[in-house]
């Protein structure tokens, strides 16, 4: 159960419990005015102060049962995550798997292959996100995109595809086709909570169209564009020249609203994972703040409906009607005279 369904839930079970509550309160009102003079005495109604009496049991009412629906939820949380099933936040790998990434022009000396450079940048991503909640998808492409990993938490099987693994003899030859296999790597995620899921992708680059490409999924908070290959001196490959095309990476980094990082030579800055690192944080303040407020919640409203009787009762009208021991001795008082 995640955190909405947990909201949505509460707060219809307070709707419904305060409708059942009015309800009640109204056919107890119209009750209680046709008796109102053997239970109020000669005036038929009771101190000014019980008015609020039916307020308070509805919200009392409506307050117990949005707390006790939210401490159930929130122990559902509970044991999702001690079963490992608590999902905070996903993280979709797109690793560009074409020929060109086996050109040797890559890193700092130059002489790195890009797909080797690609794995290094990876792994210092990886030892960046150090929550375990975090789950991590990995899909590779060339002229579509393929899953090769869904949601798991083995971050050496995250290393390990993008290590020189010839995926690209899976794939039909033919050119990189970057903008369909965004989309299809929308598809992948469509499925995941809102604003849960950081895309970051690794290439070298190729030409796009200027159409064609769709938003991504409401499940995608962050979108990084990480570019392998020198981008300057370009390297023949198939009768081409090929080079890291930052322009086009950044062009789709500003049309999907991410960003765009050249690390052939530098690594990607840690202020591009904040997104993934502070959500576990967000979600523990979550949990923390709601059950506190579930808990003070629950021992408030059931404190004033284990009161509100007491009070009625004892201050609820100035009329006091005879004890059985009254009555008694006004008879005999009577029957002395």
């Amino acid at each position: 159960m995640t955190k909405e369904e947990i909201t949505t839930y509460a707060i219809t079970a307070a709707v419904g419990i305060a409708a059942l509550a009015t309800l009640g309160e109204w056919i107890h009102s119209r009750r209680t005015k046709r008796t109102g003079r053997l239970s109020f005495g000669a005036s038929g109604r009771p101190r000014s102060w019980t008015a609020v009496a039916p307020v308070l049991r509805v919200l009392a009412l409506s307050a117990a049962a949005w707390s006790l629906v939210t401490l159930i939820g929130f122990n559902g949380l509970v044991r999702d995550r001690n079963r490992g099933d608590d999902v905070r936040h996903h993280v979709m790998v797109m690793l560009d798997s074409s020929p060109s990434m086996q050109i040797a022009d890559a890193g700092p000396e130059g002489n790195q292959r890009r797909c080797v450079r690609a794995a290094e940048v990876l792994q210092s991503i990886l030892n960046r996100i150090p929550s375990d909640d975090v789950r991590f998808s990995v899909c590779n492409f060339y002229t579509e995109a393929r899953m090769v990993a869904k949601e798991c938490r083995d971050r050496e099987l995250v290393s390990y595809f993008a290590a020189d693994v010839p995926f690209v003899i899976t794939y039909r030859p033919g050119k990189t086709d970057i903008l369909k296999s965004l989309n299809q790597a929308g598809e992948f995620m469509k499925d995941w909570e809102r604003k849960s899921a950081t895309l970051i992708v690794l290439s070298d680059g190729d030409s796009v169209a200027s159409t064609g490409l769709k938003p991504m999924p409401s499940a995608v908070s962050d979108v990084v564009f990480v570019g392998i290959g020198n981008p300057n001196r370009g390297s023949a490959i198939n009768g081409i020249v090929s080079r890291q095309d930052g322009s086009s990476l950044s062009q789709l980094a500003r049309r999907l609203g991410g960003t765009y990082f050249d690390a052939n030579l530098h690594n990607v800055p840690s202020s591009a994972l904040s997104g993934i690192n502070d959500t576990s944080a967000n979600g523990s303040k979550w949990k923390a703040d709601r059950r506190q407020l579930a808990i003070i919640s629950l021992g408030a409203s059931a404190a004033i409906l284990c009161l509100l009787p007491l009070l009625l009762h004892l201050m609820g009208s100035s009329w006091k009607p005879m004890t059985p021991a009254a009555i008694r001795k006004l008879q005999q008082k009577g029957a002395a005279a």
